[in-house]
């Protein structure tokens, strides 16, 4: 019996000692768990909503204003938030300027966008079909 005693006192000590270490084992299993759930879930709900908007742009033909407005919508969406974080980025900047005191000033250089290039050709299509339609109806 006392065999016994001594074998489930040393059972507890181990796990007594191993606890601290299978917490962490098991909240960082727990972490990595949950933000792979998380990041699944916005990762499927960015590319539905991305998805969904350019298969229903898709559907219609490409002289189209809806199309159009769609495209041109999606790109100055894309604009603003590009507008956006550079004006924070310059502010952030300045600010960290004046705590200097050094008056540095920041210029932002807009990025180039190939997508506007397309959406102005789309624009120059649309508005070439509009005036063959206008001369073949005159």
């Amino acid at each position: 019996m006392a065999d016994a005693l001594e074998s489930a006192a040393d059972t507890f000590e181990q796990a007594a000692a191993n606890a601290p270490e299978s917490a962490r084992r098991a909240a960082r299993v727990t972490k990595r768990a949950l933000g792979m759930g998380v990041f699944k879930a916005l990762y499927g709900i960015s590319y539905g909503l991305v998805y969904s908007g350019v298969f229903i742009t898709e559907l219609f033909p490409e002289q189209s204003t809806v199309r159009r407005a769609l495209t041109e919508g999606a790109e100055a969406a894309i604009d603003a938030r590009h507008k956006t974080n550079h004006k924070s980025k310059h502010k952030l900047s300045f600010e960290a300027s004046h705590e200097e005191e050094e008056s540095v000033e920041v210029t932002p250089k807009a990025p180039a966008r190939p997508a506007r290039k397309a959406v102005k050709k789309r624009a120059e299509k649309f508005d070439a079909a509009v005036n063959d339609l206008k001369t073949q109806s005159a």
